[in-house]
């Protein structure tokens, strides 16, 4: 397919290109030489009669550069495709994390769980400590007052007794 496309392209089908060699001076075919002609375009471009090997190297030209920009864009969505591989293995351990996190989570809600029912069975005794505390709190004061009122009826009764 290639060699029949070759085939049909006419020196004259391509417009506008000038082919820059040092190996058209010293051209050892005449006829390559003498074929190349300059005529006026329609709109003012000059079209440029190239001989057939130099089209066929416009063509390797062509191909090269066709092959180097895939070269360049393999290399592109090579760097892309590492890029998500990287995403995927980071997403695959976040997932782990979060995964063990919520491990924890759970072993937390558990213990916190079992600690509220031990604080409620606790609970009754708790208000006991609590009732038997301002009971003491009451005794403390009645002790004091008591202590009070034996030391005025102390005082008292020393004076009595002097007299």
């Amino acid at each position: 397919m290639a060699e029949t496309t070759e085939q049909n392209v006419q020196p004259s089908s391509i417009q506008h290109h000038e082919v820059v060699s040092s190996d058209m001076d010293t051209t050892k075919d005449p006829e390559h030489a003498s074929s190349k002609s300059v005529s006026e375009g329609p709109v003012g471009m000059e079209k440029t009669n190239v001989p057939r090997g130099e089209v066929m190297s416009l063509k390797e030209c062509c191909r090269e550069a066709f092959d180097k920009i895939t070269e360049y864009l393999k290399g592109e969505l090579a760097g892309s495709l590492e890029d998500y591989v990287l995403l995927e293995k980071l997403n695959k351990m976040t997932v782990t994390k979060y995964s063990e996190m919520s491990n924890t989570t759970k072993t937390l809600i558990t213990a916190m769980e079992e600690l509220d029912k031990k604080y409620k069975s606790l609970e009754p005794y708790l208000e006991q400590i609590d009732k038997v505390e301002e009971s003491v709190a009451s005794l403390e004061q009645a002790a004091y007052r008591l202590d009070a009122y034996s030391k005025r009826l102390e005082a008292k009764f020393k004076k009595l007794e002097r007299r």
